[in-house]
């Protein structure tokens, strides 16, 4: 493995390296240049190696210019190191890159410190801080300068490189390779690759098929080592009631393992469950708080829309409007559109906050922008009535048509009758009375009394005073008032 990333007929490089080797008895570092230098004609790489020797000024003269022409040699030759070390070189301040390439020249001696070094550089192309460093990043030189740590047996490396070739980042999938890495990293007791391996086997992913039963045991050491998402994992086993693996109580066990060390998820749904009194968990709505706050705290986003709800609705939860404003708008500043939606309704029907249409339709406009439903609905009934922004008939339909697309059935009954009309759409009656009449058969109330009033008029369709009676008292047992009043017309012979 510690030749990976050279190219097969380029033996002679992988010959020098073998040479350079610390941890190697017949290290030799002047045999190592001199066949570096003899073998660079036929071997990019050997090229590459003998230019990190003339760059650094080891057991040669240091000639950092001819050092630079080599490295574009080699690289335009086709060795990748080469041609990396070439385009930093020409983007870099010499004495930075100086450092950088001393690093390099360690890291290709197979020196375990440079090596780690330099593998968060190129992985990330950032340093400690964050900031952008002198390597670019490159996922698959950062394997190739960190495998020599995970060929001596460095858990993290082994499970880091074995992660890389499992999902292919920045180099070619390896199941053999990833899978071999990660039980590596596992037996010296990185419970992260324990939890890799179990994963891979739930999921089937990528390559191995999908099998509970090699995963559980898996999941099971991880959970033992402590680690969160296993017993997270392990806990959603153990509740799926219709299986062999049912066990409630080990479930709950794992479950509050796994909370109490922060896993937010874990927090979220034991939340739920002391909510709402559920698997086993005798409902508690102190703890349900509690829990709940955890995750939301922790930054679980469904937590926050999930909590604000229940302090909304003062239900399950006690009705606590602050909390829910608090965290309704936490969960909207990530853009969450069922917070944003929230928020608007909020605003718009003056809860919490003082009422003030601009501020619904803004958020309003957010979420209908990033695909929430409800809020295309809400901006389309803004547009229509003129709140918060102009009235523009023609807009409302473009939302109403957003909403309808996705099955709102207010906005298929107002876009259904829009058709119908030919009011800011072109006329289509038939398919405007498709739209009524999908929501209706969902039992919409406002659909069924559109279609009740259509039938009972008979302007735009052949009047149907049976049909109509259907819809308006369909509608009317619903508690809809203008339904009950024109039901109450066909019976008394106003309508006729």
């Amino acid at each position: 493995m510690s030749t990976e990333g050279i190219n097969a007929d380029w033996e002679d490089a992988a010959r020098v390296r073998a040479l350079m080797d610390v941890a190697s008895p017949g290290r030799d570092m002047q045999k190592a240049l001199a066949l570096a230098e003899s073998t660079m004609e036929k071997d990019p790489c050997s090229r590459y190696l003998y230019a990190l020797f003339l760059y650094t000024g080891t057991g040669v003269q240091c000639d950092r210019v001819t050092a630079a022409e080599q490295f574009g040699i080699a690289g335009a030759s086709g060795c990748r190191e080469a041609s990396i070390v070439s385009a930093e070189i020409g983007e870099n301040p010499e004495d930075a890159e100086s450092v950088l390439i001393g690093l390099r020249f360690k890291a290709e001696q197979r020196d375990l410190s440079a090596c780690e070094k330099l593998f968060p550089m190129y992985d990330t192309g950032k340093d400690a801080d964050g900031k952008k460093c002198l390597a670019k990043k490159d996922h698959a030189e950062a394997v190739r300068l960190y495998m020599p740590c995970a060929d001596a047996g460095n858990a993290e490396a082994q499970n880091t490189i074995g992660y890389m070739y499992l999902m292919g980042k920045g180099i070619e999938k390896n199941g053999d390779l990833a899978l071999k890495l990660l039980k590596e990293a596992a037996e010296a007791g990185c419970a992260q690759a324990v939890h890799r391996i179990a994963y891979m086997y739930d999921t089937g992913q990528n390559f191995v098929e999908q099998d509970l039963d090699k995963a559980v045991p898996w999941y099971q050491k991880a959970a033992d080592l402590g680690y969160a998402d296993s017993e997270y994992a392990l806990a959603g086993i153990l509740f799926m009631r219709e299986s062999k693996y049912f066990n409630a109580a080990r479930a709950s066990k794992y479950l509050m393992k796994a909370a109490d060390a922060g896993h937010d998820e874990a927090a979220h749904q034991i939340g739920l469950m002391y909510a709402y009194g559920s698997n086993g968990f005798r409902r508690s709505p102190a703890k349900a708080d509690m829990y709940l706050t955890q995750s939301c705290e922790a930054g679980n986003q469904q937590a926050m829309v999930d909590y604000a709800n229940m302090c909304f609705e003062g239900q399950v939860l006690p009705k606590d409007l602050e909390k829910a404003a608090k965290w309704f708008t936490v969960a909207a500043d990530n853009c969450s559109g069922i917070a944003q939606y929230a928020l608007g309704c909020m605003y718009g029907n003056g809860m919490y906050y003082k009422q003030d249409d601009k501020k619904a339709y803004q958020f309003f406009q957010d979420a209908a922008e990033g695909g929430e439903p409800n809020s295309q609905y809400a901006l389309a009934c803004f547009y229509y009535e003129g709140r918060g922004v102009d009235k523009d008939e023609k807009e409302a339909a473009v939302w109403f048509q957003e909403a309808a697309e996705q099955g709102h059935p207010g906005a298929m009954s107002f876009l259904g009758m829009f058709k119908i009309t030919g009011k800011a759409v072109d006329k289509d009656v038939e398919g405007g009375l498709k739209l009524l009449k999908d929501a209706a058969e969902n039992d919409y109330y406002e659909a069924q009394f559109y279609l009740g009033k259509l039938y009972a008029e008979g302007e735009f369709v052949e009047k149907d005073i049976p049909y109509a009676k259907k819809m308006l008292s369909l509608a009317a047992k619903q508690g809809d008032p203008d339904a009950a009043r024109m039901l109450d017309d066909i019976k008394h012979k106003r309508i006729s």
